[in-house]
C-alpha cells in the first residue's frame, strides 16, 4: 500500500512538474528585439562539400553556434536542441540552423557528415560548416561576438539568432534550458508564430 501511494504522489509530482514546464514555455512571449550588428560577410564550406555564404541565408531566420565533433561537453547537448528546435520548426521554411565548426583542422567534411548524421541535420536547412581556423576565429570573436573561438574548448555556448536581413537580434545560452525556451520566444517573435 505504501508503495503504491509513493508511486502516485511520484506520478502526481510528474505531471506537476510536466505542467509548469509546458506552461512556462507557452508564457514566454516576445514583443521586441534588440538589433544588435550585421553578420558579416562569410563563405564556408557546408558537410556536404557546398559551399554557404552570408547571402545564401538572406531572407531566412537563423540560429547561428560554434561547435567541434569531438567535444565531449557543451557541443552534444547543444546540437541535441539544435535537433529539437530543427523539428519543431519543421514546417517553417524560412527556418535553417547553421553550425560552424572551431576544429577545421579535425572536422574533415567526412567527420562532419558523420557528425550531421549523427544528429539528423536536414540538408539544406541545418548547415555545419568549416573554413580556416583563423578564418572561424575572426567570424567568432569579430563577427558575432561570440568569444575566442581559436582555442576549440574555449568556443561560445550560446546560440546567436540572426533575423531575415543579417542582424543579429539576441544570444542565448544554449546549456540553459530557460534561455532556449526564450530563444524559441524570440524565434516565434521574428518568424510571426503565435507562441
Amino acid at each position: 500500500m505504501k508503495g503504491m501511494i509513493r508511486h502516485h504522489i511520484g506520478v502526481a509530482a510528474l505531471l506537476l512538474l510536466l505542467t509548469a514546464c509546458q506552461s512556462d514555455r507557452a508564457g514566454t512571449q516576445v514583443t521586441e528585439l534588440p538589433e544588435i550588428k550585421n553578420v558579416p560577410d562569410f563563405t564556408f564550406t557546408n558537410y556536404n562539400g557546398a559551399s554557404l555564404a552570408a547571402e545564401d541565408l538572406d531572407g531566412k531566420v537563423y540560429i547561428a553556434y560554434f561547435f567541434f565533433t569531438s567535444c565531449g561537453g557543451p557541443c552534444p547537448v547543444m546540437n541535441s536542441k539544435a535537433n529539437v528546435l530543427q523539428a519543431e520548426y519543421a514546417d517553417v521554411e524560412d527556418f535553417r540552423i547553421v553550425g560552424f565548426s572551431v576544429d577545421p583542422e579535425r572536422d574533415t567534411l567526412e567527420r562532419l557528415t558523420r557528425y550531421a548524421e549523427r544528429y539528423n541535420a536536414a540538408p539544406g536547412r541545418w548547415y555545419m560548416l568549416r573554413n580556416e581556423k583563423s578564418v572561424v576565429a575572426d567570424l567568432a570573436s569579430r563577427g558575432f561576438m561570440m568569444g575566442d573561438a581559436s582555442v576549440p574548448a574555449m568556443h561560445s555556448t550560446r546560440f546567436a539568432l540572426v533575423d531575415r536581413g543579417g542582424v543579429i537580434r539576441g544570444y542565448y545560452d544554449g546549456m540553459d534550458d530557460a534561455k532556449v525556451d526564450e530563444l524559441r520566444a524570440a524565434l516565434n517573435f521574428l518568424l510571426g508564430r503565435d507562441a
